[in-house]
């Protein structure tokens, strides 16, 4: 089953691919490697989820921003691969969260 598929079959809707802007580029390719810069949780509309988990906003709706980050860093990998499939291993991850310090 293609990426593409995947996503259809989970109804998994990809926000746009953030554009270069400035210094920012949202993926670099070296060799056989793509290096994804920091995402945020950018919705379909393209805007962005905002809020502290814990003050602003309650753990459900961190839970909804981590996920929209995937999704636009998934996003940004087909719009410069041309498809997921070319994706052949996750390397690192990293994520942050925004939260109350308690």
């Amino acid at each position: 089953m293609s990426a593409d598929a995947r996503l259809a079959e989970l109804k998994l809707e990809l926000p746009p691919a953030p554009k270069p802007q400035g210094v920012y580029k949202p993926v670099v390719i070296a060799g056989n490697m793509a290096y994804v810069s920091g995402h945020g949780p950018l919705k379909s509309d393209g805007t962005m989820l905002t809020g502290r988990v814990g003050s602003e906003v309650d753990q459900q709706a961190g839970y909804n921003a981590a996920r929209q980050t995937g999704l636009a860093i998934l996003a940004t990998l087909r719009a410069n691969l041309g498809s997921l499939d070319k994706v052949k291993r996750v390397v690192k991850v990293l994520g942050m969260v925004n939260a109350a310090p308690d």
